[in-house]
This record gives C-alpha cells, structure tokens and sequence, in this order.
C-alpha cells in the first residue's frame, strides 16, 4: 500500500489512542500533514527555511553559553601553549601537577556541563521552534527557550532512556565486528550507524513527545511506541537522521578545528608569532568557541526536524507549546505571581560563567613564570 500525505490509516487510529490521553485531536491545517516517507527529508529543510531568524537567535544564544562555560578552558589550555613555548616540557608537567592542573580540570569540569546544557538546550529549543512553525503558531526564541527550561531535565531523562538500550545494542554490534572484521573500521561506522537507527526507530518521538506532548518521559516512551507503529519506515529515517546529523557533529568539529589549525599555520601565527600573533590567535580561539556552540545548534536543528514534521503532522499534539504562548502559564513575556521574570542566562548559569571566569584567572595565576 502507497502512503498518502497526511495521516495513514494506523496513525488514524493513532489519534483515538492519543485522544484518549491528551483530549480530541482538532483538524490539521494543510501545514500540519505528514509527508510520505520519501518527501520527509524534503519537508524538513522546507520546515528549517521557514525559521531563519529564530534559528538564528536561537545559535546565538547556544553559542553565549558555550563560550561563557567551555572558553575559560580554551584560553587557559591556549595560554598553556604559549608559556610552553619557553619552557621543557618536564618543567611543563610539573606545573600541570601543582596548581594549574587542579584550576585545568575545573576548568574542564565547568566545560563538560556547559556543553551538556548548550546540547540539552539546543534540542529542546528546536524541537520548540520547529513545533511551533509546523503547527502554524511560530514562537519566539524567548518562548522556546522558557519552554526548554521547563522541561530541562524531562529531556536529560528522555536522553537516558534512549541511550541504554542503544548503548547495549551498539557494544554488542560492536564486538561482533571488532572479531569479524578488525580492519574495517568505515565498515564498522556504517553497520553501528544503522543498527543504532533501526534499535532507536521507536524511540525516534521520545523528544517531541516530552516537549510538544507535555508528558513525562515514560509517557512519552509509550506515545513514541504507538506514533513508530503509525509509520515504521519514517520513524527509521527519522532516527537514521538524527544519528548521522550528530555524527556530522563530531566530524564538523574535526574538521574545523583542522582548518582552524591551518589558517593559524598559513598566517603564521601560534605559540611563537610573538605578542601581536598571540593577541589575534587569542580572539580566534574566543570567536571559535562561540562558533562551536552556534554549530551544535545548528545541527542539532537539523537532526531533529524530521522528528518535528512526523510528530507534528500525525499527532497534532503541540499542548506543550500553549504553556509559553501569550497568555499562557510560562509566558515569559509576563509576569505571574510568585514566578521570576525572565532571564537570558538563569543564576546557575551565570554562577558557571563566574566560576570559568575565576579558573581562568587561577590558572593564568599559576602558570610556569
């Protein structure tokens, strides 16, 4: 049987399970339909176009909170680099043994959280911001950054549940090549790629069900589950997507970190291109954290807007959504009583920058002389 766009008949009967949890379904909008499977992708970067600016913002502020946590770390390892210069590396490792490597790994420490956050962030953000753009109510990067907020640590549990049964699926994998095949390790990348996608096709809604759904991560699970039996085929290409975009992820900061590297070489800059060189690869290193953050935002989008099209168009389910709408209980446009007002950058966060700002000048402070 061909699929048709919209609702197919498993999803049909999809929708009187989800009205039983979640109230009447209300008809779609022509932008709400689930494309077939071979239009999803199509659909997607047709959905990405239509969000530019929120997308944009969106980066910007992902990038702030990577720069404000995982910079401090930057500069101080830079700031290592260049003192090493003039020293041996013995007397090199005995000051990363003494108080510099101790302000090092807070340092590290504070980044590895702040790279947490921007990715938790980044996904629930976009699934805000794509979700309401499919459902013809476009928010604003306020509105689905207080939604992310809200359902911050929903995500983070979502994010476990995935990831156990994925982590099993893929070490068993894993092994099996390893002693079947040693040498092919592009071979290996590719199987794991797709069993990792075939063992996550029903886990593929889990996000959208926790941030558009307005369930906990369990419900979601379940909803996830019923939403895969609608359409197996595009629950697989949406979850195939998601793990090759967050694969390109790790490739896109190898690669721009190697041309980083040679850009630094061809204008002969570095360590030792004296204090003029030092000062400008010093902005480069700031202005590529921010870059980092703005990356993983971006592709994070991506990976996930085949998730929003197919959640979106055989669900309708977007109640999450009305909490940060005007008027809505977590309008952060409004005031309510007993509530603080909005903040870019909440006090955790802002006590992380504080922190970064304090191990830098530590570790600054206790450089080699």
């Amino acid at each position: 049987m061909s699929e048709e766009p919209g609702l197919v008949p498993e999803a049909r009967r999809l929708d009187v399970a989800v009205s039983d949890k979640v109230g009447p379904i209300l008809p779609s909008p022509p932008t709400l339909k689930a494309p077939p499977t071979r239009r999803l992708i199509g659909a997607c970067f047709d959905l990405l176009s239509r969000s530019p600016e929120e997308m944009r913002r969106a980066s910007f502020y992902v990038g702030a909170v990577v720069s404000g946590t995982a910079g401090g770390y930057a500069l101080a390892a830079w700031a290592v680099e260049v003192v090493g210069v003039h020293r041996t590396v013995s007397e090199t490792e005995t000051a990363m043994t003494g108080a510099l490597g101790g302000w090092l790994g807070l340092l590290g420490l504070v980044a590895v959280v702040g790279l947490l956050v921007a990715n938790v962030e980044s996904r629930a953000m976009a699934a805000a911001i794509l979700g309401g753009r499919a459902a013809g109510t476009p928010l604003g990067v306020r509105s689905a950054l207080a939604r992310s907020r809200a359902t911050f640590w929903r995500v983070i549990m979502a994010s476990i549940i995935v990831a156990i049964p994925l982590g099993l699926v893929q070490g068993v994998v894993l092994v099996v090549l390893a002693a079947a095949a040693p040498t092919a390790s592009g071979l290996s990348l590719a199987v794991t790629v797709l069993v990792a996608a075939l063992a996550g096709a029903p886990f593929a809604y889990l996000l959208c069900g926790v941030v558009l759904g307005d369930v906990d991560p369990f419900e979601a699970t379940k909803r996830s589950f019923r939403v895969f039996w609608a359409r197996k085929a595009a629950a697989i290409v949406v979850a195939l997507f998601e793990s090759i975009a967050q694969l390109l992820i790790l490739l896109g900061l190898g690669a721009g970190l190697d041309i980083a590297i040679r850009l630094v070489t061809s204008l002969g800059l570095g360590a030792e291109s004296g204090a003029a060189g030092i000062a400008l690869t010093t902005l480069m290193v700031v202005a590529g954290m921010f870059a980092v953050g703005t990356l993983i935002f971006t592709v994070t989008a991506i990976s996930i807007a085949p998730q929003v099209v197919m959640f979106v168009g055989l669900t309708h389910a977007t109640m999450g959504l009305d909490q940060v709408k005007p008027g809505g209980e977590r309008d952060p446009d409004a005031l309510h009583t007993g509530q603080r007002g909005f903040r870019w950058f909440t006090r955790p966060m802002v006590f992380g920058f504080g922190v970064a700002i304090m191990g830098l000048v530590g570790a600054l402070a206790t450089l080699p002389d």
